[in-house]
C-alpha cells in the first residue's frame, strides 16, 4: 500500500525531505483543527481563570453578588480584586494581568488610550451611582452667596464635569468654543456672577471636605460608600448619560467567549432587577432603555 501511494505522487514529492515536510504539514493542520473546534475553545476559556479588577464600593459589589456567581455557573473561575488606582487598573488590562475592570467613564478611557497609546475598549455599561452637588455649610441652592466655596474633583475629565454642573444650574456660564468640553477648566468660565470661589480636592476626599465647603460636587460611589450622605441628598444631579461607566477590556478580548457572556449576563432581566432592588437612583445604561 505504502508502494502504491508512493508510486501516485508527483516526482517532485518523491523526495525523502519532501516527503517529511508533507507529514508534518498534514499533522500540524489536523492539530490545528482539533484546537479550532469551537466547543473545546469555549472549555478552554472557561478553564481560565477570569481576572475582575474594580474600584471598591458598589462595582465591587456587582461583580461579587450577581456577576461572579453567573459567571461561575458557566464554569468561570473568577478572581475578583480591588483597587483605587484607575490608571494601574488600566495598566494590567494593556499588559494582560487583568482581563477586565470596572472603573471607568469612555471619557477617561479616551484619554487614557491617547495618552499611553492602549487599545482599551469599552465593552459594556453598567449602572453607575450620579455625580452630583450636595450641601455643605449651605443647605439649598437657594443660599449660594457671593464668594461661597465650591470644591470640585482634581481629575481632569472630572473638574470639567463639576463645572458643566454650575453651568446647568446657571452660577457660571463657559465659553462656547472650548476645543474639548471634557476638559474644560476654570480659564474657560467667562462669566461667574457669585464670584464663586472653586477649589480643587481629590475626588475620594470630597465626602470629608463637605462640611468646610459651602457646596461640594461628589462622585457618587463615594456618596453610596458614605455614612452621612445618600444619593437622594443631591442638590443637583448631572444630566450627561456620557459618564455612566464600563466594563473595559483590551480590544483583542472584545470577542472572546468570556466576553460575550458577560455582555449576555449584563443584559439580561436577572441582573436588571438585581440593580433595581439593591442600586436605585443609579443612572442606567443607554442600551436598557433603547
Amino acid at each position: 500500500m505504502k508502494n502504491l501511494l508512493f508510486k501516485h505522487l508527483p516526482q517532485r514529492l518523491k523526495h525523502p525531505f519532501t516527503l517529511l515536510k508533507l507529514a508534518i504539514i498534514i499533522s500540524s493542520t489536523v492539530i490545528f483543527m482539533a484546537c479550532s473546534d469551537p466547543s473545546q475553545t469555549a472549555q478552554q476559556d472557561s478553564k481560565k481563570p477570569l481576572h475582575i479588577s474594580t474600584s471598591a464600593g458598589d462595582f465591587s459589589d456587582f461583580v461579587r453578588n450577581y456577576l461572579a456567581p453567573e459567571l461561575e455557573k458557566a464554569g468561570y473561575n473568577v478572581i475578583q480584586t480591588e483597587a483605587s488606582d484607575t490608571k494601574l487598573q488600566n495598566i494590567s488590562v494593556a499588559e494582560g494581568s487583568v482581563d477586565l475592570n470596572i472603573v471607568q467613564h469612555k471619557p477617561y478611557l479616551d484619554e487614557f488610550n491617547e495618552t499611553h497609546r492602549t487599545d482599551l475598549i469599552p465593552l459594556i455599561q453598567v449602572p453607575t451611582a450620579p455625580y452630583g452637588l450636595y450641601a455643605g455649610k449651605l443647605k439649598s441652592l437657594d443660599e449660594v452667596k457671593e464668594g461661597a466655596t465650591i470644591g470640585i474633583p482634581s481629575n481632569v475629565t472630572n473638574y470639567a464635569r463639576g463645572l458643566w454642573i454650575l453651568e446647568q444650574i446657571g452660577w457660571i456660564k463657559l465659553r462656547e468654543d472650548i476645543p474639548n468640553r471634557f476638559r474644560a477648566l476654570a480659564s474657560d468660565i467667562v462669566e461667574n456672577p457669585y464670584h464663586l470661589q472653586i477649589i480643587e480636592i481629590a475626588g475620594p476626599q470630597m465626602v470629608r471636605a463637605r462640611t468646610d465647603l459651602d457646596y461640594a460636587i461628589i462622585n457618587g460611589n463615594y456618596v453610596v460608600d458614605a455614612e452621612d450622605i445618600a444619593l437622594s441628598d443631591a442638590l443637583h444631579i448631572e444630566s450627561s448619560k456620557h459618564f455612566v461607566n464600563w466594563v473595559v477590556v483590551n480590544e483583542p478580548n472584545k470577542n472572546a467567549p468570556w466576553a460575550k457572556k458577560i455582555r449576555e449576563i449584563m443584559n439580561a432581566e436577572g441582573f436588571k432587577s438585581f440593580i433595581d432592588e439593591h442600586f436605585p437612583n443609579y443612572d442606567l445604561p443607554i442600551a436598557w432603555s433603547e
